[in-house]
């Protein structure tokens, strides 16, 4: 099986760990400000940065799919 996100994905994936962090972990009006400053000017699609997590987060997933693949082949069946 192969899985590969796109960096319009990537960033959705981003956007939604974000969202949660700024919803649900108590910051100063300061830390607010520089994690959506951050987000907005330098995890731009396009840039360097999400290009950088986009492969990253690929080779991640490839890496663990290709972990479960082997796992399922040696886990005998009647367990």
């Amino acid at each position: 099986m192969k899985l590969e996100l796109t960096p319009e994905e990537s960033r959705e994936m981003l956007d939604a760990v974000v969202d949660t962090l700024i919803e649900e972990v108590e910051m100063s009006d300061g830390d607010l400000a520089t994690i959506k400053r951050w987000r907005s000017e330098t995890m731009k699609i396009g840039s360097e940065r999400m290009r950088e997590l986009t492969d990253k987060m690929n080779s991640d997933l490839e890496r663990v799919l290709r972990t479960k693949e082997k796992s399922a082949v040696r886990k005998p069946d009647w367990t």
